[in-house]
């Protein structure tokens, strides 16, 4: 085996939440979230996923929590992100299910911004795969995942037999940093891995075939009328508007 098939890349995805959260009335301005490593990794190994990281926030010092996922190339059962070192001021939860570690702060507090600059430059990835495949991190300031190839947010909200219709409601009066929510649409197999795999349960997605009986489109969000299946389980993606289905 050649040396570059012995490593895989780690790539940080960093991004600036540039829209305005309204709390009373008056306006706070989200931080921007600045991650840099890129990084070949060794398998079998650990890495500390950022080579440098910062927050810039022009109104606020602290923050409830930030969260650091695997949101694409994430391994069931073998990825692991944790915290090394010594920071008092932050306690970690690592989630299987969704690949993602929340670093937050003790009992009700927030964490000032220095303490979690700290802390995110001690995360650490660790894979048991001898050839694992390549992985994104992001990074949030929300309880929502973030997909690079798409550049939106996912959030599952839990609640207990509620139905198509009033899931679609509560979704488009959801907002996150003033973006406006709709049930997710699912295009790719990375978006199919994050939304499905990688989430907490079930839930309803913006699909449906209630139209036409057998032809299903997509009713939310920017694919809103474009099909993605035609009949049922034994149907297809053949002359669909999106030949993803799963």
């Amino acid at each position: 085996m050649s040396l570059y098939n012995k490593y895989t890349n780690l790539f940080i995805f960093w991004f600036l939440l540039s829209v305005n959260l309204v709390w009373s009335q008056s306006t706070n301005i989200p931080p921007t979230i600045t991650a840099i490593g890129n990084q070949a990794y060794c398998p079998l190994s650990e890495i500390n996923i950022v080579t440098d990281f910062d927050i810039v926030d022009p109104d606020d010092t602290e923050i409830e929590a930030l969260y650091i996922q695997i949101s694409t190339g994430y391994e069931f059962g073998f990825d692991l992100l944790m915290l090394s070192g010594s920071h008092p001021n932050v306690i970690t939860n690592w989630n299987q299910t969704e690949g993602k570690l929340t670093l937050q702060g003790i009992g009700s507090l927030e964490v000032p911004y220095v303490d979690l600059i700290a802390a995110v430059k001690d995360a650490v990835f660790r894979s048991t795969r001898t050839n694992p495949v390549d992985k994104f991190f992001s990074f949030t300031i929300g309880d929502a995942k973030y997909l690079p190839s798409t550049g939106h947010y996912y959030e599952y909200v839990p609640s207990t037999g509620i139905t198509w219709t009033n899931a679609k409601v509560e979704a488009e009066n959801r907002t996150y940093f003033g973006l406006q929510g709709y049930l997710a649409t699912i295009t790719s197999e990375e978006e199919a891995k994050l939304t499905g795999e990688q989430a907490l349960g079930t839930g309803w997605i913006g699909g449906s075939d209630e139209e036409t009986e057998g032809v299903w489109k997509w009713l939310t969000g920017p694919e809103a009328g474009k099909t993605f299946w035609f009949g049922m389980g034994n149907g297809t993606t053949v002359g669909t508007d999106f030949p993803y289905a799963n």
